[in-house]
């Protein structure tokens, strides 16, 4: 199989789903491996565009003039129908999309990696206090509860730990 459709679903609510928005997934290779792209078809016309480009370049503008629209696809991909001024814009275009992809994917690790320390901190923090109640035996474990905000259930379980 090298067509794929798939519509969008709430992962936990399985009723929940947005009708109409749908995506197709075109796996190339296999596509291309069975070959034999139908010209007449107008999805075979784009698959073959997208699979092998270079073939679609290398037709006759007469043989593209049939398909208005592969012919403009055809006429954007055609480097040489850009300036050397205009392909190298795109290329400064293209490296700048890179390092604000790059500086974000670097942003999320860090701010991923500062949240779990600060977590972890505060976890240890909140454990080691809950401890100094354990030990001086003032309060209950529901006081404990109510006093850091964190169920019973878990008072009971860090009590346990804690004997």
């Amino acid at each position: 199989m090298w067509l794929h459709a798939f519509s969008f679903r709430h992962e936990q609510l399985n009723d929940i789903n947005i009708p109409g928005l749908h995506i197709r997934v075109l796996e190339l290779g296999k596509r291309k491996k069975l070959g034999n792209f139908n010209m007449e078809n107008a999805a075979d016309r784009w698959m073959a565009f997208l699979a092998e480009p270079k073939k679609i370049l290398t037709m006759t503008k007469f043989d593209l003039s049939v398909y208005p629209n592969l012919m403009k696809a055809a006429e954007l991909l055609d480097e040489s129908n850009y300036s050397q001024a205009q392909l190298d814009a795109y290329d400064r275009h293209l490296m700048a999309v890179y390092d604000i992809n790059r500086s974000r994917i670097e942003s999320y690790d860090e701010g991923y990696d500062d949240g779990m320390k600060k977590g972890m901190d505060k976890g240890l923090q909140l454990s080691i206090d809950i401890f100094k109640d354990f030990q001086k035996g003032n309060l209950s474990h529901e006081a404990i509860s109510q006093k850091y905000a964190i169920s019973l259930e878990e008072v009971k379980k860090l009590a346990a730990e804690f004997k």
